[in-house]
């Protein structure tokens, strides 16, 4: 007999769980846009039918805005109650029906082609990917690697890319979610360039905003014949930054910034060759401002039979006077003494060789 009370018990107890968990589960919890109704007890003037807003809260006579989504009925009645007591009623009765459920939605804004509300298909879920392509998917300025999900007070951030690979777990929305699309900062910004390139002008900044010298210069149709890139710069906020185009070609490139290619200072630009050389004359100097002695020969055509070239002598002008130094092109030639490198107004003589 013993035994059977407690099994009697024990089933009764089961049974109590049973109808308690059904009954928990069974609890609707308001959301945003659903609409309710207030009734107070002797107060006809403040019972009224309320729709929440996107957020869950009611706007309330009285008290105003009450925060009520993610409460169940009988919670937001005792919410309620408790604000109206003391202050504006003594012993309040209130009692708060649904009137109509909002559909679950959630809210998509910012860089894509029709934003609004999208609404989660009954018995199923909506991921972030749909979410967006239901309003039509990204805008041209959006910025796909800054997407924000906001879920109540907390917030993340997503790369579309990512979370469209394939095998990624979706992002799975929850009513009320509020996705927010960021726009690209980098759309309708510019970089001038300026000089010796073939197109001068306004370039459009890439919406990667990843853009460095090089790629600038190729954006404008590369240099022209008579460009300096050792001494290209780079203006930025009021500064302006040098630099070889060889060791600065990847040096980072921002919005606003402007790039200027000089002209090279050795254009029209040239030295002189008298003597015995075959085309005596002005030699025009190289754009580089690279020019020996042996290549200016033969830019003149090179020496003639009766050239001195033991003798051959270099004259430039310097603040204290013309400078005359003697070279062995021969010597030079065979490669027992260095290069000698000519600048800008130089002239070479080579004598004739006496017998």
């Amino acid at each position: 007999m013993h035994n059977l009370t407690l099994r009697v018990l024990a089933t009764l107890c089961l049974l109590l769980s049973l109808i308690q968990w059904g009954q928990a589960a069974d609890v609707y919890l308001l959301k945003g846009n659903d609409k309710i109704r207030l009734n107070v007890f002797g107060e006809p003037d403040m019972s009224r039918e309320v729709q929440l807003t996107v957020t869950g809260e009611a706007s309330l006579p009285l008290i105003g805005s009450v925060k009520l989504g993610g409460l169940s009925l009988l919670d937001a009645e005792a919410k309620i109650t408790e604000l109206y007591k003391g202050d504006y009623l003594i012993s309040p009765q209130v009692s708060v029906n649904l009137m109509n459920a909002a559909d679950e939605q959630v809210m998509v804004m910012g860089a894509v082609l029709k934003p609004g509300p999208v609404t989660i298909p009954a018995n199923t879920s909506l991921d972030l990917v749909s979410a967006i392509n239901t309003v039509g998917g990204l805008a041209p300025h959006a910025y796909p690697e800054r997407i924000e999900v906001v879920s109540g007070d907390k917030s993340q951030f997503y790369d579309f890319e990512k979370v469209t690979l394939a095998g990624t777990n979706p992002v799975v929305l929850k009513h009320g979610d509020i996705v927010n699309v960021a726009t690209n900062p980098y759309v309708n910004k510019h970089v001038t360039i300026l000089g010796e390139v073939e197109m001068a002008g306004q370039l459009i900044f890439p919406r990667t905003g990843e853009l460095d010298i090089e790629t600038a210069i190729g954006m404008a149709k590369g240099l022209t014949e008579e460009a300096d890139p050792e001494r290209i710069t780079l203006k930025r906020a009021g500064k302006i930054y040098s630099g070889a185009l060889s060791t600065q070609a990847r040096a980072k490139v921002m919005p606003g910034d402007i790039i200027t290619v000089p002209k090279s200072r050795f254009v029209d630009k040239y030295i002189t060759m008298l003597g015995e050389v075959a085309k005596p004359g002005q030699v025009e100097f190289p754009i580089d401002g690279r020019l020996d002695l042996l290549t200016a020969v033969s830019l003149a055509g090179g020496f003639d039979r009766l050239a001195n070239k033991k003798k051959v002598t270099v004259s430039r002008q310097t603040a204290g006077g013309t400078q005359v130094v003697e070279f062995d092109v021969t010597d030079m030639e065979e490669g027992k003494i260095k290069l000698h490198y000519l600048m800008p107004g130089d002239s070479v003589n080579v004598p004739v060789r006496r017998f």
